[in-house]
């Protein structure tokens, strides 16, 4: 059987954090299926018209890509998204697949937080990624979301107040305000910064790490918080692309 692997992010328009995060995962999934032809698509038609405006970069949107591997002669997609939650995006990622799949069978891999399993792993990588001193709290700042989803946010902020990190999120629960009165019972005066997100792109650049009066760095050092921002994502650590390959190997089974 004549296997694709489709790979597919939400997109961004920053092309630093596009090499080191997307690229890296789907080189990664590469190295790890050496017999499969590894394809990509992101979903955001706004990243997508960005790109091809500013860069001349063509990506295809999901209907787009499933053309091109029918039209190539493959019987089977695996299909891995880069989402980090099974949200609103993953549904109709879902729903676009079964939709476009033709005659081609199709396997369709898991994001990479689904499972208690994957909130305990993602943890130890985060505390491996950025080690922090007794006087000081390493704070995540993820996407969030209106969709049932949202509860692995919140389980997974349960989880973190056992050690020195919090949880907080863009849109959904917990939110800015309710990290912030989080770390307020805490002794700590020092705040780490990071994004709990698959690439850094504007939302760790501004949301979490901008100078803006209403973003996470300026709330915190508003409070009297010393604040350190690293920018980096998800994608960028070794451990978190091999979740993924995980997540894909269990697609192809």
């Amino acid at each position: 059987m004549k296997t694709a692997l489709l790979v597919i992010s939400f997109g961004t328009t920053h092309l630093d954090t596009m090499e080191k995060t997307i690229v890296a995962t789907e080189n990664a999934l590469a190295v790890a299926f050496p017999d499969i032809t590894v394809f990509r698509a992101f979903t955001s038609g706004v990243v997508r018209r960005r790109l091809k405006a500013k860069f001349d970069m063509q990506v295809d949107g999901i209907e787009e890509a499933m053309t091109r591997i029918y039209a190539a002669d493959y019987d089977r997609v695996v299909v891995q998204p880069t989402l980090l939650i099974p949200g609103e995006e993953y549904d109709k990622l879902c729903a676009a697949i079964e939709a476009s799949a033709g005659n081609m069978k199709v396997c369709i891999g898991k994001p990479l937080l689904c499972c208690e399993p994957d909130l305990d792993a993602i943890i130890r990588v985060l505390q491996e990624a950025y080690p922090v001193d007794d006087d000081t709290i390493l704070l995540l700042m993820g996407h969030g979301t209106e969709h049932a989803a949202n509860d692995i946010y919140i389980r997974l902020a349960q989880k973190m107040r056992k050690l020195p990190i919090r949880l907080c999120t863009v849109e959904g629960t917990p939110s800015f305000d309710d990290a912030i009165e989080e770390l307020t019972a805490q002794p700590q005066r020092k705040v780490q910064l990071a994004p709990m997100l698959f690439v850094a792109g504007d939302h760790a650049k501004n949301d979490m790490a901008g100078d803006e009066p209403d973003s996470l760095r300026s709330m915190l050092k508003a409070k009297g918080y010393a604040v350190s921002c690293a920018i980096q994502g998800l994608g960028e650590l070794a451990d978190i692309r091999n979740m993924y390959v995980e997540k894909a190997r269990e697609a192809f089974v």
